[in-house]
């Protein structure tokens, strides 16, 4: 066993105390080896403190409970989401759609992701961060490349921006979760064309007398 240590606070030059940044990514590093190994079920504060060598007081002091550990560790393996603009929607949404993919069938991912849906409903705040920190800060950077489709005229204006990134996400979400299968780029480049082709449109509004 390793020897314990606490997450460190010291006085940087601009007086915000700072956390003990080597502990801190241990403790992460550590979580998401043993999503890996053991599952979200079995994985515990007290064991995460063990394999990080530290104590569990230490790991509270920054992360109310296991799902907020959880949820951290995740956000910190996520793919970087392309933002580049290169001209060619198709392109910039093949790379969006991979990014996704590669998100959803994360072997973590698969393995934390129905236990931390489950936490929320003893827990509305992780419901909330569940969302904000995983899923719609990657849908923001995909909202954007669609919003360029439509600007070059490769969408159309009323695609129904929000539904198609939903769909997108529900397919792989679905897949992985009760069938354990992910997207191959195969499947990305029909999903793309398949989107290009023929994307869920905005409803036309009511008719006035």
């Amino acid at each position: 066993m390793g020897q314990k240590r606490t997450l460190t606070h010291f006085e940087g030059r601009s007086g915000v105390m700072r956390r003990d940044l080597d502990a801190r990514e241990r403790i992460l590093s550590v979580t998401l080896q043993m999503l890996a190994d053991q599952g979200y079920a079995k994985l515990t504060i007290g064991g995460v403190a063990v394999s990080a060598g530290v104590g569990k007081a230490t790991i509270y002091r920054s992360w109310a409970n296991k799902p907020a550990l959880v949820l951290e560790a995740l956000r910190e393996r996520l793919p970087e989401v392309p933002t580049e603009n290169l001209g060619d929607s198709r392109a910039e949404m093949l790379a969006s759609v991979t990014m996704l993919a590669q998100l959803f069938g994360s072997h973590e991912v698969r393995e934390a992701l129905p236990g931390l849906i489950a936490d929320t409903s003893q827990n509305p705040e992780l419901g909330s961060d569940l969302r904000d920190k995983l899923i719609d800060e990657r849908k923001t950077f995909s909202r954007q490349v669609l919003h360029r489709a439509i600007e070059r005229g490769d969408l159309p204006t009323d695609t129904d921006v929000p539904m198609v990134l939903d769909s997108w996400a529900g397919l792989m979400l679905f897949r992985r979760l009760f069938y354990d299968q992910v997207l191959d780029d195969q499947d990305v480049q029909r999903l793309v064309d398949t989107t290009l082709a023929s994307p869920h449109r905005l409803p036309e509004p009511p008719a006035t007398a």
